[in-house]
């Protein structure tokens, strides 16, 4: 699943260089479940957030946020906010 954690960095970074990333999402379930476990799935959605948290510390600190579920959100604050999300202070990248 190693080359999955890097194909969905590699998207994440494109779309993050390009400018326009407002709202995203990553490493969705379902597009691995007939081939991985759940729990494999949730730890590799863990290693990618990890990844996408520390190249938005660098890059971009106080203007994204990063959540997981079925799937893994990146979003900026403000697209947060308009969506309602509870606890954006906590889920933002500092």
């Amino acid at each position: 699943m190693y080359e999955e954690l890097e194909y969905e960095f590699a998207d994440f970074k494109h779309s993050f260089d390009e400018g326009s990333l407002v709202f995203g999402r990553w490493f969705d379930e379902d597009e691995y479940e007939d081939e991985y476990s759940h729990n494999e799935i949730d730890e590799y959605q863990e290693k990618f957030i990890e990844k996408v948290k520390e190249y938005l510390h660098e890059k971009a600190p106080n203007k994204y946020v990063v959540t997981s579920g079925w799937c893994v959100f990146v979003m900026t604050v403000e697209e947060a906010q308009k969506r309602n999300m509870l606890h954006i202070e906590e889920l933002t990248v500092r």
